[in-house]
C-alpha cells in the first residue's frame, strides 16, 4: 500500500509539543538508587561501578564510578566519588559495602550540572556532587572565589 501525502489531513490531531525529556536536569535533586552494577567496558582490564538514580517524578540520570582501570588516577576519583555517594546515602557499611545490591534503594541528594563538552560538540548534564537528603548545599558556581 502506498501512501499518498497530497491526500494527508490532520485537521483532527494535535501538534506535538516536542519531546518532554525524562533525564533530570541542572540543579540538586533528592532521588533514589534504581539499580547498580558492576559492569565489565568496552576495554576488558576496565570496570566500573553504573547507578542509576530516579527522582519522585520518573526522571532519571546515571553515574558510572571507575574501579578498575589502567589509569591510576581515574581509580582515585571514582572511589572517592562512590565513597562519597555510600556516605551521603548513609550505607549502613560506607567502607566495605559487601554487596552491589544493597545500594539499591538509597535515597541522597544530587547536584547536577552541565559536563564537559565531548569532541563532537556534545553536553550532557551529569552527577557533580552527592549530598544527604534534606542538607542545603551552596552551588559549585558560588564556590567561585571571583
Amino acid at each position: 500500500m502506498s501512501f499518498d501525502f497530497g491526500k494527508l489531513d490532520l485537521s483532527g490531531i494535535d501538534a506535538d509539543s516536542g519531546p518532554t525529556s525524562s533525564r533530570i536536569e541542572i540543579g540538586n535533586h533528592n532521588v533514589n538508587i534504581t539499580d547498580a552494577a558492576v559492569e565489565k567496558c568496552s576495554n576488558p582490564a576496565h570496570s566500573r561501578v553504573r547507578v542509576h538514580f530516579a527522582d519522585d517524578g520518573g526522571k532519571t540520570i546515571l553515574n558510572d564510578f571507575n574501579v578498575v582501570n589502567g589509569n591510576p588516577k581515574a581509580v582515585e576519583i571514582g572511589l572517592s566519588q562512590l565513597k562519597s555517594l555510600l556516605e551521603c546515602a548513609k550505607h549502613p557499611t560506607p567502607n566495605n559495602p559487601k554487596d552491589i545490591s544493597t545500594l539499591k534503594g538509597l535515597s541522597v541528594q544530587i547536584d547536577v550540572r552541565m559536563g564537559r563538552k565531548r569532541d563532537n560538540g556534545d553536553q550532557y548534564p551529569e552527577i557533580k556532587a552527592f549530598l544527604p537528603v534534606g542538607e542545603t548545599s551552596k552551588s559549585i558556581d558560588d564556590e567561585i572565589p571571583f
